[in-house]
């Protein structure tokens, strides 16, 4: 039977209901899927434990410009309960050491404080947190609020956001946070928002992964900041360290 004039008029709009709730329904699974907070940290601490990083380490790195130039080469030493500090020397020979405690961070160049500077050393306890805890503790550190996880795609993975994320692009975000691959449960990305007197956010690009001395750690780490060029900190080797960091007077 051929429907009245007023009902195919209205055909239209009650297919367009009829689609978005259906659109509403396949989406319904996909938010109940997100875990909790809490088993997302779980997780993540699990796969620090297992890539061996939830003790002290010391690394080899060289940091590399934009056009491929080695700028410097050092070391970094990394402590999950604590202080951590890479110490470079500058190819103009020059020395510059950065440290990072908790939420503070200070830099020296020739044993000078440096007043602004490009953050080089991530916040690598969020790496290294053996618990759920620990990691929460280093999550507060770096000013995410850590009983937040939201979704996001890091260089094609998607990802588990620990912090959450501003909307828009996921490039953009500004807010504290940690992104974590859903497969791997390994870190991808850490979201340092701008501290007092900076107007950007800092932005860490975690490399792949790879094993040396029994340690998995990233094969290089990029560091973004709008006004600042652009930094990868290659990692040449890393391996378990006898001790902490050494204390800076």
């Amino acid at each position: 039977m051929i429907a009245p004039a007023g009902r195919l008029r209205r055909a239209p709009h009650a297919l367009r209901i009829a689609a978005w709730a259906g659109l509403v329904a396949l989406a319904l699974p996909a938010l109940a899927a997100i875990p909790s907070a809490q088993k997302v940290r779980r997780a993540v601490a699990s796969a620090n434990a297992s890539a061996k990083r939830t003790q002290p380490l010391l690394l080899e790195v060289a940091l590399v410009s934009e056009t491929g130039e080695v700028a410097a080469t050092g070391q970094g030493r990394l402590d999950p309960a604590g202080t951590s500090r890479l110490d470079l020397k500058l190819a103009d020979g020059r020395t510059e050491a950065h440290e990072r405690t908790g939420s503070s961070y200070r830099a020296l160049r020739d044993g000078a404080p440096v007043e602004r500077v490009l953050e080089l050393l991530p916040p690598t306890r969020l790496l290294q947190a053996p618990t759920d805890e620990a990691l929460q503790a280093a999550l507060i550190d770096l000013g995410a609020n850590g009983d937040v996880v939201e979704l996001g795609i890091e260089g094609g993975r998607d990802c588990w956001v620990l912090g959450g994320r501003d909307p828009g692009p996921f490039e953009a975000n500004a807010r504290a946070a940690l992104w974590v691959d859903l497969e791997s449960r390994q870190p991808v990305r850490i979201d340092e928002a701008a501290r007092s007197g900076e107007a950007s956010a800092v932005h860490f690009r975690l490399g792949p992964s790879a094993v040396q001395d029994g340690v998995r750690f990233p094969t290089w780490i990029d560091v973004e900041a709008a006004g600042w060029p652009h930094w990868r900190m290659q990692i040449r080797h890393v391996s378990p360290a006898a001790g902490g960091p050494g204390h800076t007077p």
